[in-house]
């Protein structure tokens, strides 16, 4: 697919690993809630287990259903403890569109009271306004296109105008689904080879150079 370019009216993100460095918190986060389950889990097991749906990561450690509510709970208690920081250039990004007049949206599979707390935390909400799409509040998850569909509705921009840009295999294959460029930029999450492999249409080693990609040559 051509990068978008001159048609290019918005770019919608993918929140934790691509906006917010929440890699490592995860992890911790995950250590804690397992061991209370009796579940080993180290820097190995995240590897293979990883995937912005985190009901997966449950069903790969083996966590009985019935526990999920409560390792729910647990984890939210624990991220909550530690404060989030951005990625660096993120704030670049979102004002270098924002001044060049590109509409932009968030559709992250994270838990929507958290994702949404965090964006008044730093302050992003005017960047998105009412186009933010979270986990649980469409039917299905990533890597379906519904979320990401349901975002580019909130901004009444079409597929073919819009790039979404996240860190895992599933954001592309929801972009691609979707029939909105996929845009790959790798982020603290152990899934790097998977996001190369997954063939985004852009894949760009930091956020500002996948902007160098997307805008006009002017902008």
């Amino acid at each position: 697919m051509p990068g978008p370019r001159d048609g290019l009216r918005a770019v919608l993100y993918d929140w934790d690993g691509t906006l917010v460095d929440s890699a490592e918190k995860s992890y911790r986060c995950y250590v804690k809630v397992f061991s209370t389950f009796g579940i080993a889990f180290d820097h190995a097991s995240y590897e293979r287990t990883y995937s912005p749906d985190w009901y997966q990561t449950y069903v790969a450690v083996n966590l009985p259903r019935e526990r999920w509510p409560e390792a729910d709970a647990l984890w939210t208690r624990c991220y909550e403890q530690e404060p989030s920081f951005l990625l660096p250039g993120a704030r670049a990004a979102l004002e270098r569109l924002a001044r060049v007049g590109t509409a932009q949206g968030l559709v992250s599979s994270g838990e929507a009271s958290r994702v949404r707390r965090e964006l008044r935390t730093h302050a992003l909400e005017g960047f998105f306004g009412d186009a933010v799409v979270c986990g649980g509040e469409t039917e299905r998850r990533k890597p379906d296109p519904e979320p990401l569909l349901a975002g580019l509705e909130k901004l009444g921009v079409g597929p073919a105008e819009a790039a979404y840009v996240g860190d895992s295999p599933e954001d592309v294959a929801m972009a691609k689904a979707a029939g909105v460029f996929a845009v790959g930029v790798p982020g603290g999450f152990p899934n790097r080879d998977g996001l190369a492999a997954a063939g985004p249409d852009l894949f760009a080693p930091t956020l500002d150079a996948a902007l160098d990609g997307l805008l006009p040559r002017s902008s």
